[in-house]
């Protein structure tokens, strides 16, 4: 363990006193990578830096069900979702389980617990917003599914 500790140390010094830096941090392209890695890094909330403005690691349905709790707020945040579902549903990307999840947000109102159904809206409304951008890709680049 010594001599590991040891060699370890030689090469850091020798690295160091060349001049040589090694890659330490992975740089995004996009600022969905930035976004995704910062979110994946740190969690939600969490401030970075893109292109010299700062941007929170938040998606928008979660800023949207941080509200107060109430049942108005609540049943305004399914009907989104289910508007933004429709909407996926009608180009064909909707997922299987966004229905669910938006009967479990309606169930949550019904028995009075308003923070658990925005929470649920915000899920179902961000797979639907998911949806979308995978249906934009898979009209970008159709070609890809096609076999050669």
């Amino acid at each position: 363990m010594k001599k590991l500790i040891a060699t370890l140390a030689t090469v850091l010094a020798t690295v160091l006193a060349n001049g040589i830096f090694l890659p330490t941090v992975a740089v995004a392209e996009t600022f969905d990578e930035a976004f995704e890695m910062n979110r994946a890094m740190y969690g939600k909330d969490h401030s970075f830096s893109w292109t010299g403005k700062q941007y929170l690691t938040t998606h928008p349905e979660e800023v949207e069900a941080s509200v107060e709790a109430t049942k108005e707020n609540a049943e305004d945040l399914i009907v989104k979702a289910k508007a933004k579902n429709a909407e996926v549903a009608k180009v064909g990307f909707e997922w299987k389980l966004t229905k669910g999840i938006i009967a479990d947000a309606d169930a949550a109102v019904t028995t009075g617990d308003y923070r658990k159904a925005l929470n649920l809206a915000a899920q179902a409304k961000y797979h639907a917003r998911i949806g979308l951008q995978q249906h934009a890709y898979a009209e970008q680049n159709w070609q890809l599914s096609v076999p050669q």
